[in-house]
């Protein structure tokens, strides 16, 4: 059993308690504006290109057989409607700034990784991670690779928009230690039915709200997110995360339009000022 991810990341501290492994599913079915990892947003293979790290040698112009790259007055360019990224260019790139975003892995290939760092997962408290894009649109995968983990001992955590029908992620409630949570607006109600599910059947739960500066950064909105949490009851945590522009890059590396190009990182103060009414309501 294979699934289409970006990557895997070991040794991460932030993406649950410890050191742990965070696998990265590719697709996911929001469009959010504001999304800092848009090379998960496409279920398809993607050609990245980082400009900082060509050297205009001319070898991937040489290695592409359908004439989708170019190179003038030194600057590399691509005629993304002709590339079948195949990747012949990136296997010659010499200095890495032509790379294929995209990959199948197994369940088995997948588990071999997470168990060679066993060990730091024991001794921080950490284990692995399923992160996306969003992960339940390969439900068959991830069910079977959080059921091995578990198997293994492994603590597990789940990163997701819970968009997707209860019957699909009920499956995997006897594998995942702690779910993460997306909440974007009050107003998501299916989500928030299926936060309701997950409280119901006693999972441990952090909800995050990314606080995006004209669409939910207001005290009125972060109230109301706060009521209805507290409504559901069970063992949740609240957190929310400021808005932040690192992941900008990726969208002209990867060919694809920006929808918040001149947006700003959310100010620390604001952030700080609306983080006082989850302790208001103790969270």
């Amino acid at each position: 059993m294979k699934a289409k991810i970006t990557t895997i990341q070991r040794m991460s501290l932030h993406d649950g308690p410890g050191i742990r492994s965070t696998l990265f599913l590719k697709g996911c079915n929001f469009r959010c504006p504001w999304c800092h990892n848009p090379e998960t947003l496409s279920p398809k293979i993607q050609l990245q290109y980082i400009s900082s790290k060509c050297i205009a040698c001319g070898t991937c112009v040489t290695a592409c057989q359908r004439g989708a790259l170019s190179l003038k007055d030194g600057v590399l360019r691509i005629s993304r409607s002709l590339c079948d990224v195949c990747g012949k260019c990136s296997q010659a790139c010499l200095s890495g700034a032509l790379n294929l975003v995209g990959r199948e892995v197994s369940v088995d290939e997948a588990l071999e990784l997470f168990l060679k760092d066993k060990v730091f997962y024991e001794t921080s408290g950490g284990g692995i991670t399923i992160s996306g894009g969003e992960p339940f649109l390969q439900p068959d995968f991830v069910v079977e690779l959080l059921r091995r983990c578990s198997e293994e001992g492994i603590h597990t955590a789940i990163e997701t928009n819970l968009s997707q029908p209860w019957t699909v992620i009920e499956q995997a409630l006897p594998y995942v230690s702690l779910w993460m949570c997306d909440l974007k607006r009050a107003a998501d109600t299916y989500i928030i039915n299926n936060m309701r599910a997950l409280a119901d059947s006693g999972a441990e739960m952090i909800v995050r709200t990314p606080v995006i500066p004209g669409v939910n950064d207001t005290e009125e909105e972060i109230e109301q997110m706060c009521r209805l949490l507290s409504l559901l009851g069970g063992n949740i945590r609240y957190e929310l995360l400021g808005f932040h522009t690192l992941g900008f890059g990726k969208y002209a590396d990867l060919g694809m339009e920006n929808p918040m190009t001149g947006a700003h990182d959310l100010d620390p103060a604001r952030l700080e000022g609306l983080r006082q009414i989850l302790k208001k309501h103790r969270f």
